[in-house]
């Protein structure tokens, strides 16, 4: 595996984290979770723990905050994650500053709300405060009405995780040269930001094509606004994406759904016409099934696919194809695909608490494990008496 050899220590927290780790664990890295017995995440937040397992220290007690100490060190993590705001672990004696002098070598990943500077740096918030900051979330929803979250993928994830995994391989591949690790502060909304990108791109650039009716939303290019780019009910109350944005897809989805030549009345960018052309187009889409159009779409190549749940996605013929999910559990497998690397997901299980293991393998005696535990140092639940 691609990541074979690297070692993780990731700080059990909300799920930006958990994720990001649960990345590089997929792709071959060793990774190992410590949860605060002192403030533990909730059982029902607990997740992206596949693969991974799970020391459980008091890090509010010096002898819990010297034993990640000696866990930072060269020959046992090369990639540290802080999930917390900024100067908690400052607080803790766990900051960058004593971990990279511990460790030369560390990449001492932090992903946060809004960044270690600025003024929010201490704020609380979630993935819908960083999109709204972003910029991102005022081109999300309907025209004269608020905006629309898209759930908690672009920030926590796309613009949080993702991109924050991005720049631990980029530490990482600068360390060969340098022999050095760095510290990533990684805001979740400068991440939303950065991947939006197109949209200030487009904004600056072509505005006149992609946002005719700028700041109104859903009324745009690929927003919704545009006919050919949509998504329409079917008679059984499912739903096709329709993302004829090429003029041969447009010619091939009106073809397919037997709407006449609209050059007259309508035509692609005719954008004064769009509310009237969507109209049209969705009484055609009623009144068929999702399945009906679906077999209608297969045939012809027009950018017309089915809008599938997620209680369903894992056994369409696309994904079955290309094993994208793993059948046991549902659960997509990881993305990209490499090669001669692969990544690998383990079941979907609870984490193991190997507790003593660790402190075994840092030197300490079964008498000095034992006396840590009593003091509430240190727990393994999972360990035999």
């Amino acid at each position: 595996m691609a990541l074979k050899g690297v070692k993780v220590l990731e700080l059990v927290g909300l799920a930006p984290v958990p994720f990001c780790g649960q990345i590089l664990r997929d792709f071959g890295a060793k990774v190992l979770r410590v949860d605060n017995i002192l403030n533990p995440v909730s059982s029902h937040l607990q997740m992206f723990t596949a693969g991974k397992d799970t020391v459980k220290l008091n890090l509010k007690s010096p002898s819990g905050v010297k034993i990640l100490h000696q866990l930072v060190g060269e020959q046992h993590t090369d990639v540290f994650l802080d999930p917390f705001r900024p100067g908690v672990l400052e607080r803790l004696d766990l900051g960058p500053e004593k971990l990279t002098k511990l460790n030369p070598k560390l990449v001492y990943a932090r992903i946060s709300a809004f960044g270690q500077t600025g003024p929010l740096k201490a704020s609380a918030g979630h993935d819908i405060n960083f999109v709204a900051l972003s910029g991102a979330l005022s081109r999300i929803g309907p025209p004269g009405k608020p905006p629309i979250p898209p759930i908690n993928l672009l920030a926590d994830f796309a613009g949080g995780s993702v991109l924050c995994a991005l720049g631990i391989m980029m530490a990482l591949f600068e360390r060969n040269k340098s022999g050095l690790g760095q510290v990533i502060d990684h805001s979740m909304t400068e991440g939303t930001a950065y991947l939006s990108t197109f949209l200030w791109e487009t904004y600056q650039r072509q505005p006149e094509l992609f946002w005719p009716n700028f700041p109104q939303r859903a009324s745009n290019m690929l927003d919704g606004g545009a006919p050919w780019y949509r998504c329409y009910e079917t008679s059984d109350a499912k739903y096709m994406a329709v993302g004829a944005l090429e003029e041969k897809f447009y010619q091939r989805f009106l073809e397919a759904i037997g709407f006449e030549d609209p050059s007259d009345e309508f035509h692609q960018f005719g954008i004064e016409k769009w509310p009237q052309f969507t109209e049209k187009i969705a009484a055609i889409m009623k009144t068929k099934t999702r399945d009906q159009w679906t077999e209608i779409f297969t045939e012809v190549d027009a950018c017309v696919t089915p809008v599938l749940e997620i209680t369903e996605t894992a056994q369409a013929k696309l994904h079955r194809s290309r094993n994208a999910f793993n059948a046991q559990s549902g659960v997509p497998n990881p993305a990209p695909k490499l090669s001669r690397t692969p990544a690998e997901r383990p079941p979907v299980v609870a984490t193991e608490t190997v507790t003593r293991t660790v402190l075994t393998e840092l030197g300490y005696s079964a008498e000095s494990i034992q006396s840590l535990m009593d003091e509430g140092v240190v727990d393994d639940p999972d360990a035999e008496d």
